[in-house]
């Protein structure tokens, strides 16, 4: 066989290669397309974000109602609070959105320090009752001259946790801002769309940039699939590479390892949230809550970013309790005492686990002489 007829024989077997694989790719596109739309299940996208407002779209459609559960009001600027006014046997919300039974005036307390406590489920007291809560248990039994005031909203990041902290709770002028971050917050610090569409921070150079902001009202955003502005799936990108490529990107998007994007990003929140603490004159606490694993098993997947943010407080000269140590210690010497709620029935903190938090942010009041009342 001369050169010649070599190079024809090596150029006709790449081009059936590439013929044959392109037969099956398209094969696969075909069946993917034809499967999600037979089954009418929501197709992949390279975006896991999309895929949560898809599934909240569908929802949507199924029920014929684009409005919020009685829980939450739409919120333009965290995308949703708690809602106004609730009043039930177990949860008390004021007109403020707060998880309090009395209002606060704005400005400054002339007789009374005040506490402000942000954060998500585990700090809001998902399953508890208001008295229950660690909020309520620390101005009950351990700050009866001060006001604590509760602004946490179940299902938030720490990104929302602190525009909610810029937008409502700065009013109130407080002493001392709690922020309760509980590490599973950690993921959500990186999407646009969880429970429903929120803002969404990136770094630009080191530098953070608010996104999705404002975010659209549920009728709003329902309005444009059933108008067909937009949609869902369509044929601007390919079902089969999305499937593939999908584990991998929201893999990296739950990326807890050291230099990853999630840790930029809540490294760059912290000084964001002691920045705006401090220029009030107020002192910033972060409130590390361990996930129950850390306990029960005696370790974590999220333990590190326990220890990193635990790190990054410090070097930001930021006050830090971290709720690890005394969790597995009241754990030990009281097994007959759960600290969370059984997990069939959401796995929140418990009574007793709100108890020992409220505790543990005493203590460290007490400790660092943060206890004097204003003059």
């Amino acid at each position: 066989m001369n050169k010649k007829s070599g190079k024809k024989s090596f150029n006709r077997y790449i081009g059936l290669v590439l013929f044959y694989s392109a037969s099956v790719f398209l094969l696969l596109e075909a069946s993917l397309r034809i499967y999600y739309a037979v089954t009418d299940k929501i197709p992949p996208h390279f975006d896991y974000s999309v895929r949560k407002e898809w599934q909240w779209v569908r929802e949507r459609a199924t029920s014929g109602n684009a409005s919020f559960n009685e829980k939450f009001d739409y919120d333009p600027w965290i995308g949703w609070n708690n809602r106004a006014n609730l009043y039930t046997e177990e949860v008390k919300i004021n007109a403020e959105h707060m998880r309090n039974k009395q209002e606060f005036s704005a400005g400054p307390h002339p007789r009374q320090k005040r506490l402000v406590i942000l954060g998500d489920s585990f700090s809001f007291g998902y399953g508890v009752s208001n008295e229950q809560t660690y909020a309520a248990q620390l101005a009950d039994n351990y700050l009866q001259d001060w006001e604590v005031l509760n602004l946490s909203v179940s299902a938030t990041g720490t990104d929302q946790q602190i525009i909610n902290y810029r937008r409502y709770g700065k009013k109130y002028e407080p002493d001392i801002v709690v922020l309760g971050f509980y590490l599973l917050d950690y993921s959500r610090n990186l999407i646009r769309f969880r429970y429903y569409a929120k803002p969404m921070f990136e770094l630009d150079e080191g530098r953070l940039v608010l996104t999705n902001s404002p975010v659209p009202a549920p009728e709003e955003l329902y309005q444009k699939y059933v108008s067909g502005e937009r949609k869902i799936g369509g044929w601007g990108y390919s079902y089969a590479i999305a499937a593939f490529a999908e584990p991998i990107i929201n893999h990296e998007k739950r990326d807890r390892s050291k230099g990853s994007a999630g840790r930029k990003l809540l490294a760059a929140l912290m000084l964001r949230f002691r920045d705006d603490i401090v220029a009030q004159g107020a002192v910033p606490i972060w409130l590390i809550l361990p996930d129950r694993d850390i306990v029960e098993k005696g370790r974590s997947k999220y333990e590190e970013i326990g220890a990193f943010s635990q790190d990054v407080a410090k070097e930001l000269g930021m006050a830090v309790i971290n709720m690890d140590g005394p969790f597995r210690a009241f754990a030990e010497e009281s097994p007959d005492q759960p600290i969370w709620r059984p997990k069939d029935i959401g796995g929140h903190l418990s009574s007793t686990g709100h108890s020992l938090v409220a505790k543990g942010l005493h203590r460290y009041m007490d400790e660092n002489g943060l206890l004097q009342k204003s003059d």
